[in-house]
């Protein structure tokens, strides 16, 4: 019933108007932790990717202004592939994403337009009179990918949105054998918390375990390797990394003899690296049971989005990758049966000019990410698309645009679907309540039906 109220409401006239209410009163956990499973995966597009170029207008009038200010790097509107829309603007996508065309209009991916990190609400002419606090290091790689991942745009804090979201929900839902954290791309910021860590997998082999170690041919190694870490050393710090390498160990192979109960999947995961991530994810949520959990996150890095020349031909072919590997890993949490339970979401270092540098487009703030999943409100552009007319309100120069939608309310969003409670936002968020009010009636994005 769940499923089938949400479908009519989505395709009615009262949709929107019913689809915030439903969600704040019944599909966010709120105050306490229930038994479903919830997970988020999150995908750092690392580099910054120029969205201007993944989520297009297509009316002739704003396509217009799009092509004027890409020049080189416009995409012709013909070859755009039209989203299905009801009541918006009709919007275009990169002729190399069929899948994300095909989640969109099918209500189970929606865009979060003009996003970034901010640390007030900030308009034009603030910025232009300096009477507003900025991000740190505005337009720099490194300290805006940070600022992505922490969630503090104002500060620089050593913990991330998913690693302070684990330290929170530990103490409420139950321990697994591994992280409720995970990444597939190594150690990252966004999952680091005061006393959560990630737990590291790797994207072609899985369970990562000790070279040689409890191998046929290797029996003198496992067996120094044995007597290393069952050795009492009145040294702390030889004590403490033994009983890590110890716990390494048995981690490792819990998890391989958990993974080997994993049922197959009919899904064929391409041979793109996001597929091989997800595909990896999508077997560890498989057993999610066997491992006792119901609260999950998941990291990904697929880099290479610095693209400050041939823009066009990159995304050309990068993006079907990203496109295949949405449309495989959704289509393998829906045989689970889990597709309302997992929100798969992109982030990036920044947005992009709008304007080209000859053939490749430079540092800008503002973009748009996706978010997708069954209980998503899909088929929907969240937030304010910017006016692409250069010189218009929200460019600062280049088009680059000034954020109308922050990370906080995005994460915010996240968090209370993942079963926060609106008063523990600020223990996850600092800076919250800068834009939105956890005791308000009202979602700060209403991404969720």
């Amino acid at each position: 019933m769940k499923t089938s109220r949400r479908r009519f409401l989505r395709h009615t006239g009262i949709a929107a108007a019913a689809a915030t209410q439903l969600s704040w009163l019944s599909g966010y956990a709120n105050a306490a932790f229930d038994d479903d499973y919830r997970a988020l995966v999150c995908i750092l597009l690392a580099g910054g990717a120029d969205s201007n170029n993944i989520l297009v207008p297509l009316d002739d009038e704003r396509y217009g202004a799009y092509a004027a200010a890409r020049s080189d790097l416009a995409l012709t509107q013909a070859a755009l592939l039209p989203l299905r829309t009801t009541g918006q603007v009709q919007y275009g996508v990169h002729p190399g994403m069929v899948e994300v065309q095909q989640l969109y209009d099918a209500g189970n991916l929606g865009f979060v337009a003009n996003i970034g990190p901010l640390v007030q609400p900030t308009s034009r002419s603030q910025y232009d009179a300096g009477t507003v606090s900025l991000p740190l290091g505005l337009f720099s790689h490194s300290d805006q990918i940070a600022v992505w991942q922490t969630a503090a745009a104002g500060s620089r804090i050593n913990t991330g949105f998913g690693g302070r979201l684990a330290d929170l929900v530990g103490s409420q839902v139950p321990a697994g054998p591994v992280s409720m954290n995970i990444s597939v791309s190594g150690t990252n910021l966004f999952q680091t918390g005061d006393q959560v860590a990630s737990y590291t997998i790797d994207v072609n082999d899985g369970v990562r375990t000790l070279a040689g170690y409890d191998e046929p041919d290797n029996e003198v190694f496992s067996r120094a390797v044995d007597a290393l870490v069952a050795a009492d050393y009145p040294d702390p710090f030889r004590r403490t990394y033994a009983d890590q390498l110890r716990r390494a160990i048995s981690t490792s192979a819990n998890l391989e003899s958990i993974l080997s109960t994993a049922p197959a999947s009919t899904v064929d995961f391409s041979a793109g690296e996001l597929s091989r991530a997800l595909q990896q994810v999508a077997q560890l949520i498989s057993v999610r049971e066997q491992l006792g959990v119901t609260r999950q996150t998941f990291f990904i890095t697929i880099g290479g989005w610095d693209h400050h020349d041939e823009v066009i031909n990159n995304q050309a072919r990068m993006l079907p990758d990203i496109s295949r590997g949405l449309g495989e890993f959704y289509a393998a949490t829906d045989e689970l049966g889990l597709a309302e339970n997992i929100v798969t979401f992109t982030i990036s270092d920044f947005g992009r000019t709008l304007t080209s540098n000859g053939r490749g487009s430079d540092h800008g703030w503002g973009g748009h990410n996706l978010v997708m999943g069954a209980g998503v409100a899909g088929g929907t552009v969240f937030g304010q698309y910017p006016d692409l007319r250069l010189g218009s309100e929200l460019d600062l120069g280049r088009g680059r645009f000034l954020p109308t939608t922050s990370v906080d309310e995005f994460y915010a969003e996240l968090a209370l679907w993942f079963g926060v409670s609106p008063d523990q936002l600020s223990r996850i968020l600092p800076n919250i309540e800068s834009f939105y009010s956890p005791s308000t009636m009202a979602p700060p994005l209403g991404l969720f039906v």
